[in-house]
């Protein structure tokens, strides 16, 4: 069974973890975070009572072309990051991820 900590004891251990961490894997977790969040406020969003709009075929090729722009100016630093990663598994440089029955990262 997982304890419940206090938000600034989970901050001091994940500063504690970032703190020894290379670039790579402070912008790995700082990725991590990122997503966690995206994925908190489209909960939230969606939670919410909210009237649908109704999207014109202009609005959705207007936004599937923002989508492709920004997806295509990533994949650089997507290779990039890719394979620095297989690098760092390859070398045995990396841990497994060990996370608590509720979702959480387990200590180390």
């Amino acid at each position: 069974m997982a304890t419940i900590l206090s938000s600034s004891t989970y901050e001091q251990e994940l500063l504690h973890i970032v703190q020894q961490l290379s670039s790579e894997g402070i912008l790995q977790i700082l990725q991590f975070a990122r997503l966690v969040q995206a994925q908190t406020l489209a909960n939230r969003s969606a939670s919410q009572e909210q009237e649908p709009m109704e999207e014109t075929a202009a609005d959705i090729l207007a936004d599937e072309a923002r989508w492709d722009a920004q997806f295509a100016a990533t994949q650089n630093g997507l290779k990039q990051m890719a394979a620095t990663v297989r690098a760092e598994v390859q070398a045995g440089r990396t841990l497994p991820m060990i996370f608590t029955p509720t979702g959480t990262i387990a200590p180390a």
